[in-house]
Parts: structure tokens; sequence; C-alpha cells
């Protein structure tokens, strides 16, 4: 029973409606499941399932991190990250995360979270998601995402 009450919450956040009856499960609860939600999109390269998960009105995402021995910030398109996921063979999109910091104050969340990269198998790059999340009517949505990107020393990231 449990895990059919796990899978009916999970396709409600895909699917953009609501799986369990109000106050089944906890605010923290809720926000963690868009972004787990996110990374298995990812490994399932269902770019439609991410294409949801984010608010309609965001079209950027960023990563910051030194370039040239600068730091700075690039920005990226949502639409060619949820293209991206769409044209990859499924599986070859594993990023895994460590344990999330929530922060959570009225419609509003903050998740903090370590990850690695993994691209056919192979450690990519890691270091940290920071994503802020809205609740939008009955939905929570991804309305901003930045991560930091390191290709040194993420054998030891997540432990």
């Amino acid at each position: 029973m449990k895990r059919f009450a796990l899978v009916a919450l999970v396709t409600g956040v895909l699917f953009g409606g609501s799986a369990a009856p109000a106050g089944a499960q906890s605010v923290e609860e809720e926000v963690t499941l868009v972004v787990d939600a996110l990374f298995d999109a990812m490994r399932e390269a269902d770019s439609a399932a991410v294409r949801r998960l984010f608010h309609p009105d965001l079209k950027k995402m960023a990563s910051s991190g030194a370039r040239d021995g600068v730091a700075g910030v690039v920005f990226g398109k949502i639409g060619s990250f949820v293209q991206a996921v769409g044209d990859a063979e499924p599986g070859a999109f594993d990023e895994r995360i460590g344990a999330a910091e929530i922060r959570i104050d009225d419609d509003l969340a903050t998740v903090f979270t370590p990850y690695a990269f993994y691209y056919n198998g192979n450690l990519s790059h890691c270091g940290v998601n920071v994503f802020q999340i809205a609740r939008v009517g009955e939905d929570w949505k991804i309305v901003g995402l930045v991560d930091t990107r390191r290709r040194q020393g993420c054998e030891e990231w997540l432990k």
C-alpha cells in the first residue's frame, strides 16, 4: 500500500496534479518530490516531464564557477536543457544527489544539495544545486536553479 501511495504522489508531481489528499504529506516532502522527479525524468530522458516541473515563465538557469581563473556565472536556456534531456538516451543523464538542506517559508522553498553528474555511466562533474521552488496553485514549480560545477575532488563529494 505504501508503494502505491508513493507512486501516486510521484505521478501527481510529474503530471501536474495532486495525487494525495491535502495534508497527506509534509510540505518538505512535496518539495523533495519535485527535486527527485526532475532527476528521475532526466534519467528517463523524458523532456515533457522535465518541462512540467519548471514554472512556464522561467527561461534561464545558471552555473557559477571560475572560468579561466575568474569567478563568474553562465546562464543557459531552460529550453536547451529540456531539449538536451529529450535528445539523450534513457539512462545517459544520471545526477545523484546528497543530503538536501531545505528551507521553506509560506509558498517558497530553497533546496541546497550536493550532486555528482554521470554521463553514460562516467563521472562528468560535481557541485551543489540550489533550487528555488514556489507553490503555484496546488503544485510546486521550479522558479530558479543555479549550480556549481567542478571536475576535481568529485569521488569524495557525496560521502
